[in-house]
């Protein structure tokens, strides 16, 4: 009879903690994931700042403007840096000869542009 109570405690008290041990995890507010724990796995190209010569054309689709660069078999579509550029590149002309200075995203070949300078 003895071991039958010692049983009954210790099942009531491992059952009592579990409950206890799960009530607090459950109570632990959620702590969002570091923005920058998975960064050291990236492996692409994070950019190339420069100066880029081609023409200015715009696309048909939208009127997205974007860069031809002579020898590059690839279209690079331009992403204006801020309003400023913006009035740049509505101001240069379809098929004019510019210097683009801002980062290439060799992945995605889209160049985030910080400033146009028209050729002459």
């Amino acid at each position: 009879m003895r071991l039958r109570h010692l049983l009954y405690a210790a099942t009531l008290a491992a059952l009592t903690l579990t409950a206890a041990c799960g009530a607090k995890v459950a109570s632990t507010p959620a702590v969002p994931p570091d923005a920058l724990a998975d960064a050291r796995f990236y492996t692409g190209s994070l950019g190339n700042e420069g100066v880029f010569v081609g023409k200015l054309i715009r696309e048909k689709e939208g009127h997205k403007y974007a860069l031809l660069i002579a020898g590059d078999p690839d279209i690079h579509p331009l992403l204006p840096g801020d309003a400023a550029v913006m009035k740049q590149l509505k101001a240069t002309p379809h098929g004019t000869a510019v210097s683009i200075s801002g980062k290439l995203f060799p992945d995605l070949g889209v160049i985030v542009v910080s400033g146009v300078t028209a050729k002459q």
